[in-house]
């Protein structure tokens, strides 16, 4: 009725944090080498940006990356996406 084995949930616990800890370092590579890519192939997938009302040194119809700082018209950052990951698929880094 009762659990004796006071030290089994711990260390199914700490086997729990382990497992997560690699899946976690896994991803972080994962993204690493995505942004990597991107930044080599010249590409910007953030889609968190700027425009001429918030910056304005920005020329108007200009966007900027709030995390690359990659400037491009507005339509580069709206219709370049599918494009760009298409040649990410094509790369292998997705």
């Amino acid at each position: 009725m009762f659990d004796d084995d006071f030290g089994t949930e711990t260390e199914a616990i700490a086997a729990a944090r382990h497992d997560a800890d690699l899946e976690q370092a896994e991803l972080d590579a994962a993204g690493d080498a995505l942004y990597a890519a991107c930044d080599e192939m010249d590409i910007c997938l953030h889609g968190v940006v700027d425009d001429h009302r918030n910056r304005p040194e920005l020329p108007k119809g200009h966007q900027r990356c709030r995390f690359c700082k990659k400037v491009e018209p507005f339509e580069w950052f709206r219709d370049d996406r599918a494009a760009s990951y298409a040649r990410l698929e094509e790369a292998g880094a997705l």
